[in-house]
């Protein structure tokens, strides 16, 4: 009994480590590459973006937050209460968060100098980069909720797919020009590098 209890909190302490050793890989990726500033500034906005989605769910208090770090990002597990409309609203809400403070930002850019622009742009970033359809971003979920409470049937989901492996080869190819051209931005292509290898390894799988 003992062993079994023992080998249980083994189990259980080895997921919570799992769920945070992603965050720490993009926190010495942020900061190891990127000007501290920008670093920081970056973090908050990745931050507002998931107290967006955060947000959504307390104000749906019959829906339960399972919030989890992942190599890719932060992930929050859908719940089976959720409609399609629910869960296309959870997905727009990070977004829409970023999208309030870039404007924020925009209108003060005047009074505070060169950090609201930089404040501006990088939450504009980080709200049109989680709106792309690319399966695993917010975009992709919102546009699938969307296709499946419309009931367009499997075409239209296949054809999101295909999108979607698309814009992830461009969008990694784009990223490794930006680092040659700006010499920054290595997060970024680290970030869409894993998600080619994931498309690369399922399509071997499949």
């Amino acid at each position: 009994m003992n062993k079994k209890r023992l080998l249980t909190s083994i189990t259980a302490i080895s997921e919570r480590v799992c769920r945070i050793l992603p965050v720490f890989f993009w926190l010495f990726l942020i900061f190891g590459f990127e000007e501290p500033l920008m670093a920081i500034i970056t973090l908050v906005s990745a931050l507002l973006h998931e107290c967006g989605h955060i947000g959504y769910i307390l104000l749906k208090k019959e829906i339960p937050l399972n919030l989890k770090g992942v190599i890719s990002g932060f992930r929050i597990k859908n719940s089976p209460r959720l409609s399609y409309r629910e869960e296309m609203y959870l997905y727009l809400s990070g977004p829409t968060v970023n999208l309030g403070i870039f404007v924020i930002a925009s209108l003060l850019a005047r009074l505070f100098g060169k950090i609201c622009p930089l404040i501006a742009t990088i939450n504009l970033a980080t709200a049109l980069s989680n709106l792309a359809p690319i399966e695993g971003y917010d975009g992709y979920g919102a546009i699938l909720a969307y296709l499946r409470e419309r009931e367009v049937g499997e075409t239209a989901e296949a054809a999101l797919r295909c999108l979607s492996t698309a814009l992830i080869f461009l969008l990694t190819l784009l990223s490794l020009y930006f680092i040659d051209r700006f010499g920054g931005g290595y997060w970024i292509f680290v970030l869409f590098f894993i998600s080619t290898l994931r498309h690369v390894d399922r399509g071997l799988v499949e």
